[in-house]
């Protein structure tokens, strides 16, 4: 697990269109290991594809707009050369990277929502007030007892779609919201789907008294 300066979160979700340039158009895995992970600044937990690598997104305080409060990205591991382009041979040459079996990003992020007026409004900034971003489906959901929406959209450029994405997002308590959000290659929603529905469902915003003092990442 890393420490990552995130760029300024923007006015959309550009880390997350950023990331999704990373991916191909091969279906992810399904039916992941999950493992729980504990935000060391005590906003969040949640459950996260256990064979990951995650990168800790630390507070990141803006001068207008909302504010990034702590976050982490979890990606799969890259892929690890051939044999051959290891050792040198005949082949080394010629050897290309294997492919990953897994090419689906999550990310997790507590934001200050006392910008928004609505949950409307949070959507408007975040996602669909985006001219890229194409509105696929939509629906309530809760996000650990909280009202939310979860939306997912393809981000499109130049006439063609780079990736596909589900973001769940809710104003959260307090004037603390949350957005929980997968990037995956274009149209393999269905797929996705069963997995991201057990993510956001094991969505926590509350962290044992223990566990505040003893941040964990990666416990069950």
């Amino acid at each position: 697990m890393r420490r990552t300066a995130l760029p300024v979160l923007g006015r959309r979700v550009g880390v997350m269109l950023a990331l999704a340039l990373v991916l191909g158009a091969c279906a992810s895995a399904k039916d992941r290991d999950l493992a729980r992970y504990y935000d060391p600044e005590h906003r969040f937990s949640t459950r996260l594809p256990a064979a990951n690598t995650l990168s800790v997104i630390p507070p990141q305080p803006t001068a207008d707009g909302p504010t990034v409060l702590s976050g982490v990205i979890s990606q799969p591991p890259l892929p690890s050369p051939s044999p051959a382009s290891q050792f040198g041979g005949i082949g080394a040459g010629l050897a290309q990277q294997t492919e990953p079996s897994d090419r689906t990003i999550y990310e997790a992020f507590a934001v200050t929502t006392d910008t928004f007026a609505d949950l409307a409004d949070m959507t408007l900034y975040f996602l669909t007030g985006d001219p890229s971003i194409d509105l696929k489906e939509q629906r309530a959901v809760e996000i650990d007892g909280m009202p939310g929406r979860l939306l997912v959209v393809d981000s499109v450029r130049d006439g063609q779609v780079r990736a596909s994405l589900a973001v769940a997002l809710t104003l959260g308590r307090d004037g603390t919201g949350y957005l929980l959000a997968a990037i995956f290659p274009p149209g393999q929603w269905e797929t996705e789907e069963p997995d991201f529905l057990r993510v956001l469902d094991s969505f926590r915003t509350q962290i044992p008294p223990l566990l505040r003092t003893y941040p964990l990442a990666g416990a069950s």
